[in-house]
């Protein structure tokens, strides 16, 4: 049998952690070195290159979103004009702290906040609604490379259809809230979101529209390792001393960039301009099969697995009442609890695309960092 290649990444990744283990012995204190290689690539080198395009490591387009989306000429104000009922949550004390909570205001109602001056730097997140979405998608399109940025456009008006045909726009509407699908991210220099990874198995990818990011990076294999309460960018490696010893990578994104990274990454963003503005979205049925996913090997499984877990909490079969708040009641601009329809009806048939594109795209299964 002829030898498996192990990715140019891998192997990058596996000497970064032999130089880790060459050093520990010394007397200096381990520090992360932030050896995983994080590859700048233009649109041409990503349809080349079947490592990157099997949805298994981060990676920064650089010449796509400044020549061919609208959105590079963005604006606070443009967007005020455009979307100012979508709800934000508002961080007047920035949100580097995993237990910060935000004010929710309308755009229109939060932007004049964020003008203001302040000793502290503020932070906005827009949960991007259909309503929303569809007043802006024009400025972020085309995609890079589309059967890679296989987005919703291309699956979610198949899946989510009334029994007339139509699409369900409530349900797609609900779909997005409910899992943060779509945001648009705005920051003052020195903000960040705190440390973290997603909670469902979807990639994700984001475009540098205005400023510059400062991003760390981390692979799900490393989270034994991680704690949301680490600063990657100011470690204490006195609370977090494993944190020398994981596997991450440091990236500066520019406007014009875009950045994907897979399922499950840990990531750290850091704002290093006022004001940036950022878009980022999600993909499902994009990665090839992983050995890091706790027994199920195709992230879009894993990602409809953690969907149910999500209904499970506020459906029952054969009962009509909902068992979950509706927590949108009582704060104005929270999420709602996902649609019975979205969980019982849309999801399976969704599910059917996600692996439909998967096996067409990838075919055989290879191994994530």
């Amino acid at each position: 049998r002829t030898p498996r290649r192990r990715s140019p990444f891998v192997v990058r990744s596996a000497l970064a952690a032999l130089c880790w283990s060459c050093e520990a012995g010394t007397a200096k204190a381990a520090e992360q070195r932030f050896l995983l290689d994080i590859p700048r690539i233009t649109t041409a080198e990503l349809e080349r290159n079947q490592s990157l395009r099997s949805g298994l490591h981060a990676y920064i387009v650089t010449d796509w979103v400044g020549s061919r989306w609208s959105a590079s000429s963005w604006t606070l104000e443009y967007l005020r004009q455009k979307i100012p009922f979508e709800w934000v949550d508002y961080y007047p004390n920035n949100m580097e702290d995993p237990g910060s909570k935000p004010y929710l205001y309308r755009f229109e109602e939060a932007l004049p906040q964020f003008l203001q001056k302040s000793k502290i730097p503020k932070y906005m997140q827009l949960r991007l609604g259909l309503r929303g979405w569809n007043r802006l998608k024009k400025d972020i399109n085309p995609k890079p490379v589309p059967e890679v940025f296989w987005d919703d456009d291309s699956w979610i008006g198949q899946c989510m259809k009334k029994p007339s045909g139509k699409v369900d726009r409530e349900a797609v509407d609900n779909f997005f809230v409910t899992q943060q699908w779509k945001f648009l991210l705005i920051g003052e220099k020195g903000t960040s979101m705190f440390f973290h990874k997603d909670g469902t198995a979807a990639s994700s990818w984001q475009a540098q529209i205005v400023g510059k990011k400062r991003w760390t990076l981390c692979p799900n294999s490393q989270s034994h390792l991680l704690d949301v309460n680490i600063n990657t960018f100011k470690p204490d490696y006195t609370r977090f001393p494993k944190f020398a010893k994981a596997l991450c990578g440091q990236v500066t994104m520019s406007p014009g960039d875009l950045l994907y990274y897979p399922a499950y990454w840990w990531h750290h963003p850091y704002n290093l301009e006022t004001p940036t503005i950022s878009y980022t979205g999600a993909l499902v049925g994009v990665e090839a099969d992983r050995m890091d996913l706790g027994g199920e090997q195709k992230p879009h499984a894993r990602f409809y697995q953690d969907l149910l877990g999500k209904c499970a909490k506020c459906w029952k079969k054969a009962d009509p009442k909902r068992l979950c708040d509706d927590i949108s009641e009582k704060w104005p601009g929270a999420a709602p609890p996902m649609m019975r329809s979205l969980c019982e009806d849309y999801l399976p048939e969704c599910f059917k695309k996600w692996d439909a594109h998967a096996r067409a795209l990838h075919g055989v299964a290879r191994q994530e960092l």
